[in-house]
């Protein structure tokens, strides 16, 4: 780091106030901060200015003096000395050396599977002590159990700091194998492992000044890195890592078979010159992909290709993510995501389509739960070449209803609403919801039961 005397933290919406508070135990400088979204009323400003001793400036207040920390996305008109991601290794560095600490840190970002994904890496390394944040929760996992520290902490750069830090109240950050993390728009630079899911529709950020697909490329300054072939071709040909493809030989890494079933699904796959196969639950070739990045990493630790499968094989499914479970007679499959965009779902409805069932599609959610919203104009044009067993719910519902307005679509406010409509009034073997939301939010499926 440069040397810092007025300091400039920005953004209380994506964990500046988490920077805020781990970096005034390491400074004596003068500190500052921009309330990027005026999240923050009159009353926590006093709060926060009395215990950091902190000056709240507004946009016209910054100068080219102050040392900035901002989130990679921010849009704003000056300058950004440390991203948040780099923050946040700067002070994980000085955590680290206070409290003597040794484990290796594998990150996932991308634009889909990153729950999934840090997910079946924590199940690969099931015979390790490992503290796992993503979307879902903050966790420990040991050879014994998984014990949930807290529930629905964000995936921004900044929440690894809590994640250790809460490791370390609890008193267990001294037997951590290995920490697994989700983050979003890329990674904290040079540590032990980096995974790219994919950057499926690259999107802008920062006012139109970057993207999605650059903010992700910090990926590749970990010091191992596994990506999705496609991604690596299209944005990143420039760096060299271990790629994963469902389909493309020319991969390191890449499947030679599916055998997709609703319950387990075959996969036969080619690693590095190895032939192996393994029997999980997977309903589509993200479930395949994300299962191959998982044996990526597993290897990168060391382990054993027996072991590996082994522990995938045995592998607990993720509620929400591409999980089913039976409702009077019908299969209702839950593809519950925060990022779905129109990519994703339409890959969504053509992998669930393949079993040939018949399929009640329920399609909505939220907005506002991630920074990049969905284009409405492209779902849109999608849904048009949809069959007529299409119900809409949410308030991106309401919205696609409208402007579907010369089509007689369904739509319920409430997704369990939909839910019982579908099971209730349709002949389909599978009611398949796609919705825009993290699963704990307004997700109540289980009033089904």
């Amino acid at each position: 780091m440069v040397d810092m005397s007025d300091v400039l933290i920005c953004d209380a919406n994506h964990g500046g106030l988490v920077l805020l508070d781990e970096y005034y135990k390491h400074t004596s400088n003068n500190l500052f901060f921009y309330d990027t979204y005026n999240k923050l009323s009159e009353d926590e400003r006093r709060v926060i200015e009395y215990k950091y001793g902190v000056e709240f400036l507004d946009e016209s207040d910054v100068d080219e003096h102050f040392v900035v920390i901002a989130p990679v996305h921010m849009p704003c008109d000056f300058k950004c000395d440390y991203t948040h991601h780099e923050f946040t290794k700067y002070l994980l560095d000085k955590i680290r050396v206070e409290f003597d600490l040794d484990f290796k840190i594998i990150q996932v970002s991308g634009v889909k599977g990153k729950t999934t994904t840090t997910h079946m890496i924590s199940e690969v390394l099931r015979n390790s002590n490992v503290l796992l944040l993503n979307s879902n929760h903050l966790s420990y996992n040991t050879p014994h159990g998984r014990r949930v520290l807290v529930d629905n902490l964000s995936i921004t750069p900044s929440s690894i700091i809590t994640a250790i830090n809460m490791a370390i109240s609890e008193g267990i950050i001294g037997d951590v194998d290995y920490c697994v993390f989700e983050v979003s728009l890329g990674v904290i630079p040079d540590e032990f492992c980096g995974v790219l899911t994919n950057v499926v529709e690259d999107y802008p950020i920062a006012g139109g000044t970057s993207s999605a697909s650059r903010a992700k490329s910090n990926v590749f300054k970990s010091i191992n890195v596994v990506c999705d072939y496609e991604t690596r071709l299209e944005y990143y040909e420039e760096f060299d890592c271990v790629c994963v493809s469902v389909d493309n030989p020319c991969s390191d890494v890449y499947a030679t078979s599916i055998d997709y079933g609703l319950r387990s699904t075959l996969v036969e796959f080619n690693y590095m010159g190895e032939n192996c196969k393994l029997s999980a639950f997977c309903l589509s070739d993200f479930d395949v992909e994300n299962l191959l990045l998982a044996v990526c990493v597993g290897r990168i630790c060391g382990l054993g290709m027996d072991d590996i499968l082994s522990n995938l094989e045995d592998m607990k499914t993720l509620s929400g993510r591409n999980s089913c479970r039976s409702v009077c007679g019908k299969l209702l499959v839950e593809d519950i995501n925060p990022g779905h965009n129109t990519t994703s779902i339409r890959k969504s409805v053509e992998n669930i389509g393949r079993y040939n069932l018949g399929v009640v599609c329920i399609i909505g959610g939220d907005y506002g739960i991630t920074c990049e919203e969905i284009d409405e104009d492209m779902l849109e044009a999608y849904l048009e070449t949809l069959d007529d067993n299409l119900i809409l719910t949410g308030a991106l519902g309401l919205n696609l209803k409208n402007r579907l307005a010369g089509r007689d679509v369904l739509y319920f406010e409430d997704l369990v609403c939909a839910v019982k409509y579908a099971v209730n009034n349709y002949d389909a073997g599978i009611i398949h919801v796609i919705y825009r939301s993290e699963y704990h939010r307004n997700i109540k499926l289980d009033e089904l039961f």
